[in-house]
């Protein structure tokens, strides 16, 4: 890593894996914010990125390379490309809302050691990447991003390319995926704990606080859904595995199964009944990774 990057991490406390499962997706600070911010006909409660980084990826013996994208207008996006030896596939990361890539690359990092590339990148202004986020810019962002998987998967010479999204990932990830020429070359798109719609999740979370109840009709009317997957997801033509808990309390069960549904390619679902959200691969004793190796084997 650079010398300029690595003072930047080393300025920052690390954080404990349970501190990044806890905020690695629509934060439940959220809501509290929500209600202004509806009223400023604003969606930004969707993005709550952190400049710089947080954890320095070599406390885990990985030394990521250094990648610069561009996006279509031209804005300058950071990535990490973690290297796995004769890799068997390459997995793009589109991580949740809060933070930025240096604390959600460990929601995979453990596939690198099973021969797996992983890169992961972050949104425009999230970490080290230029500009504001905003719903038309991350899907450019997106696009950018799955461009740069398929080529280095190509360069690579991997079996595999899987596009994994998390939380607000997934819908990021869901819809621009419709926008990507090459679609067809993805082996497998993840949708873990996330949802089809910004306007519904926002409906969701003021109607589930009776303080905000007067404020429930501006999720339709403040909260834009451009860019929501809702309307897309029919346009999937790649494998899809689904990812929910019904225990997860950020992002309700029954939005990301509702999404699932919309889903007409070759898919698969699963229930995880002893998970919150995002932790599908944290739980001690857990058999699901194997099985999400087990699954990409048959690929």
């Amino acid at each position: 890593m650079s010398h300029k990057h690595l003072l930047y991490l080393n300025a920052h406390s690390e954080v404990s894996k349970t501190e990044i499962r806890s905020r690695s997706g629509l934060g439940q600070g959220a809501v509290k914010v929500l209600f202004l911010l509806l009223l400023a006909s604003c969606s930004h409660v969707f993005y709550q990125p952190i400049k710089g980084a947080l954890v320095n990826p070599e406390r885990f013996g990985a030394k990521p390379e250094e990648v610069w994208l561009k996006a279509k207008d031209g804005t300058k996006i950071f990535a990490w490309a973690f290297r796995a030896e004769n890799p068997k596939g390459t997995i793009l990361h589109f991580h949740g809302n809060a933070e930025n890539m240096s604390t959600h690359f460990l929601n995979l990092w453990w596939m690198v050691k099973e021969g797996y590339d992983l890169l992961v990148f972050d949104y425009r202004g999230y970490g080290f990447s230029e500009g504001v986020p905003n719903q038309a810019g991350v899907n450019l962002d997106a696009v950018a991003a799955m461009e740069w998987g398929y080529q280095d998967h190509l360069a690579r010479k991997t079996k595999l390319y899987v596009v994994y999204g998390q939380s607000l990932g997934g819908q990021i990830a869901a819809r621009a995926i419709v926008d990507f020429p090459h679609q067809e070359n993805v082996s497998l798109l993840v949708q873990d704990s996330t949802f089809p719609s910004y306007q519904g999740i926002a409906a969701q979370k003021l109607g589930a606080r009776w303080f905000l109840w007067p404020a429930y009709p501006l999720a339709y009317f403040a909260v834009s859904d451009e860019y929501a997957s809702k309307d897309v997801l029919a346009k999937i033509r790649v494998p899809v595995l689904g990812i929910h808990s019904p225990k997860d309390d950020v992002v309700e069960y029954e939005l990301g199964r509702k999404g699932f549904d919309k889903i007409t390619s070759k898919k698969t679902w699963w229930k995880i009944k002893d998970g919150g959200h995002t932790d599908v691969f944290h739980h001690p004793k857990t058999t699901y990774r194997q099985q999400f190796l087990d699954l990409l084997s048959r690929l």
